[in-house]
């Protein structure tokens, strides 16, 4: 039968008994009217064969991963380590045993000379893929249940002392390089997170702004007087259009490379090695816990639902932790 007419007789036959036969019949002539204009078929609900492609489940993992709101970057790592893995073992899936994983993790240790930070991080970009294909029942079992952490050394980046933070303020060639360190250091933000950032985002009254961090949560950061100054200073610099806290060449919001690439300038001229974005949010975070702020409000600020993550960020200076030591035996 064709499409159009079990449309009509479905339609009708649920009017019958509801209206009157005349309006049923006005229904069903409308229906064969419009309907002959167009040619009709079923949908398909059946799961593509490109769909259940190696590469096709990727696309959906990863689909899936952008709507659970993963950072643009998180997914981009994603996307490269498990794609690279699949052509690096040509073989189905449902296939994949935890040796395979094994063999291409020693592989990329001695071929590509990468560290075992790296690996972990690699052999978690596995275990988010395989997981999902296994709770969507599209293998039996998960291969990377079996496969360890990755152990490595975890070093504590140090943060920028008080003259290295001096130094690089004073080998700002503009206000917008002041204003952009300032905020850098004062919020603790994450540079996409700043990228993002609009003037209007500001409260200057209050002092603070509201951030989209990772997972997109909102988090609150405020800015000191300084920063808050300089900002002020930066934007009634400014003679373009562009809604974005801080703009580049040609007044177009300033991007992440552009936000690296300055830091990294500053820091050179200033003579400060390592000079990039990050490491004014660990210096932030050292500096709160050092001054005595609570770990859990430090935690806060920085936008970590851990407040493990948020020691990471914490550098403990020897020579603060020898005078403690010396206080506290006595």
């Amino acid at each position: 039968m064709d499409i159009r007419e079990r449309i009509i007789q479905n339609v009708t036959a649920a009017l019958q008994g509801r209206v009157p036969e005349e309006t049923v019949n006005i229904v069903h002539d409308i229906l064969v009217l419009e309907l002959n204009e167009y040619e009709v078929s079923e949908r398909c609900t059946a799961v593509t064969t490109a769909e259940n492609s190696v590469e096709g489940m990727l696309r959906r993992f990863i689909a899936t991963k952008r709507v659970e709101g993963l950072a643009e970057s998180t997914i981009k790592r994603y996307t490269e380590q498990n794609l690279a893995l699949i052509r690096f073992l040509q073989k189905p899936l449902y296939e994949v045993t935890t040796y395979d994983l094994r063999f291409y993790l020693a592989y990329r240790r001695q071929q590509g000379r990468v560290n075992n930070r790296t690996l972990d991080g690699m052999r978690r970009c596995f275990s988010s893929f395989f997981g999902w294909l296994n709770a969507e029942g599209l293998i039996g079992h998960n291969p990377c249940a079996a496969l360890k952490q990755i152990k490595y050394r975890k070093t504590v980046r140090k943060p920028f002392s008080a003259a290295e933070l001096d130094r690089m303020r004073m080998m700002c060639g503009n206000i917008r390089d002041l204003a952009l360190v300032d905020f850098l250091y004062a919020t603790g933000c994450r540079v996409s997170e700043v990228v993002h950032l609009d003037i209007e985002d500001i409260d200057f009254e209050r002092g603070e702004c509201v951030v989209l961090g990772k997972g997109n949560k909102e988090r609150i950061v405020y800015l000191t007087e300084v920063a808050l100054m300089n900002l002020r200073e930066y934007l009634r610099s400014r003679r373009d259009c562009c809604e974005a806290l801080f703009v580049g060449r040609g007044g177009r919001r300033l991007s992440k490379e552009g936000i690296e690439a300055a830091v990294k300038r500053i820091g050179a001229a200033a003579d400060v090695e390592n000079a990039y974005p990050h490491r004014y949010r660990h210096t932030l975070a050292t500096n709160l816990v050092e001054r005595g702020m609570d770990i859990l409000k430090v935690a806060a600020v920085l936008g970590h639902a851990d407040i493990s993550t948020t020691q990471v960020y914490c550098f403990n200076n020897q020579a603060t932790t020898k005078t403690d030591y010396g206080r506290y035996t006595a």
